[in-house]
């Protein structure tokens, strides 16, 4: 579905992995706690935190650049960028080789948006430190959402240096997935579950990617596997009301959709959820509920970016029969299309409904004792109808050689002059049926139509030579009709 790929980019934002896998130079532990307890007061007092940092890097600290990296990481903790800057600028001046204080070179320029330059500064550290895998995927994180090919090409030279390292796999699920190859995301996932050591995170990010390139059953797995680690996490709930309505199983669908929407409040709930629930209450037969998450779906998406969610709405009104609402939801659709004109199929079936909704209008004469509500639903029939009409005339407007819309403006008008006293439909099944004489595979049951219809009007004119070439034509695809059988004999009795 075009919907899922956009809705994904805002329920799974937690792709972004933050694992650091690379340490530092070890800093000793009476450093540490001081380093902390300074860090403590940064916000409240910082002019009495920079003295006491300044005293703790005299003497033989000055040149400890795991002592000045690990102050300006408290700095930068506190968003005190100029500050951090300022450590990881004397880091680099103690040794302007060292892997460490490129790396945090590097995170206080990321910090001040500047990405070029931060990614100049984890190049370096690989540099000097072929092995600085955490180098390695923070350029690669650094670039995801400006290049993600860089990414992807930084995260494969680390591959192919160090296939040992198995956590590349799961970064580059996330550096392919942003591009939107799915299925090398998934890839590469199945790789890092296979190989490294999943975290309860691990399992809704893999079932997510198996969802997307819809392979359900192991999805659903996955998500099992996850939900028995973590039951409570919000999307594997979410994939398991996904998983279990694509493998129709609908109703185990509707108790996973009961667990995941049992705190109504949530703000994490996106359209897309609202859209499956009201799809399983289709399936199941509640019509009201399934209206309420329909709506709740057009509320949801509150940038209007999903008109599809009104074109599967009027669907489930068809299917109900209940076509003004079915127009409504359709009219909604096509008004919310981007880029301008709708297809020309959108604007058929547009077209269709209109049809189908004065077709439901038809009665028996006698079928309503009420003159007035029978005298009502004759002018919104016509109304419907003029709508239809008008619909199909554009469709064939549109595309001249293809027969549906002259087709169906013929069923239009057929439906307005049920007698055939006017012959309303006439120039239009003529339109159709010569497109369809064009193509050897056209449908024998539309051409039997539109040759019924022209035989029976001529015949009704009494022009019976002209009525016998329609019914004859008739035989010639089905030698056995009866209608067109019982209708040449009718006219040998009359000439």
């Amino acid at each position: 579905m075009i919907m899922k790929n956009k809705v994904f980019g805002i329920l799974c934002c937690s792709f972004l992995l933050s694992v650091s896998l690379q340490a530092q130079e070890p800093l000793s532990s009476e450093l540490s706690k001081q380093v902390d307890q300074i860090a403590a007061t940064i916000k409240d007092n910082p002019d009495a935190a920079a003295e006491s940092f300044d005293e703790l890097t005299k003497g033989k600290n000055k040149k400890n650049i795991s002592l000045l990296v690990a102050i300006g990481n408290a700095y930068l903790k506190n968003e005190k960028i100029a500050e951090a800057k300022d450590y990881a600028e004397r880091a680099v001046k103690v040794d302007s080789k060292s892997a460490v204080a490129c790396m945090f070179a590097g995170d206080v320029a990321l910090a001040k948006k500047n990405v070029g330059d931060a990614c100049g500064y984890y190049e370096q550290a690989i540099l000097f430190d072929a092995d600085c895998y955490e180098a390695y995927y923070k350029y690669a994180r650094a670039y995801i959402g400006v290049n993600p090919q860089l990414s992807v090409d930084k995260l494969l030279d680390l591959k192919s240096k160090h296939p040992e390292e198995i956590n590349v796999d799961r970064e580059l699920a996330v550096a392919y997935y942003q591009m939107g190859k799915n299925s090398l995301a998934k890839q590469s996932y199945d790789e890092f579950m296979q190989r490294g050591t999943p975290e309860k995170s691990d399992y809704g990010r893999y079932a997510m990617l198996l969802y997307l390139n819809k392979d359900y059953a192991k999805s659903l797995e996955m998500t099992d596997k996850g939900m028995s680690m973590d039951p409570e996490s919000h999307l594997l709930r979410r994939l398991k009301m996904y998983n279990l309505y694509e493998l129709k199983s609908y109703d185990e669908g509707l108790k996973a959709a009961d667990v995941f929407f049992e705190d109504p409040d949530n703000p994490d709930y996106v359209y897309l959820d609202f859209l499956y629930r009201a799809r399983l209450y289709f399936l199941h037969g509640d019509k009201d509920l399934a209206i309420a998450e329909f709506d709740k779906a057009l509320e949801a998406d509150t940038e209007k970016e999903h008109p599809d969610i009104a074109k599967e709405a009027s669907q489930a009104y068809e299917k109900w029969q209940d076509y003004p609402e079915a127009i409504r939801m359709y009219q909604l659709y096509l008004d919310g299309l981007k880029g301008g004109e709708e297809d020309v199929s959108d604007l058929f079936l547009f077209g269709r409904l209109y049809y189908m909704a004065a077709g439901s209008l038809a009665a028996p004469v006698d079928s309503t004792a009420n003159g007035v509500v029978a005298a009502v639903d004759t002018i919104q029939k016509k109304a419907y109808l003029a709508e239809a009409d008008t619909i199909f005339a554009q469709v064939a407007q549109r595309v001249p050689d293809n027969y549906l819309g002259y087709f169906w403006r013929a069923r239009t008008n057929a439906m307005l002059d049920p007698e055939t006293t006017l012959g309303l439909a006439k120039p239009y099944y003529e339109k159709a049926l010569s497109v369809l004489e064009q193509n050897p595979k056209a449908s024998k049951s539309v051409l039997i139509e539109c040759e019924s219809y022209l035989g029976y009007y001529y015949f009704l004119k009494s022009e019976y030579d002209e009525s016998k070439i329609y019914w004859n034509k008739i035989l010639a695809i089905d030698p056995e009709n009866p209608t067109a059988k019982q209708a040449l004999e009718g006219i040998e009795g009359l000439q």
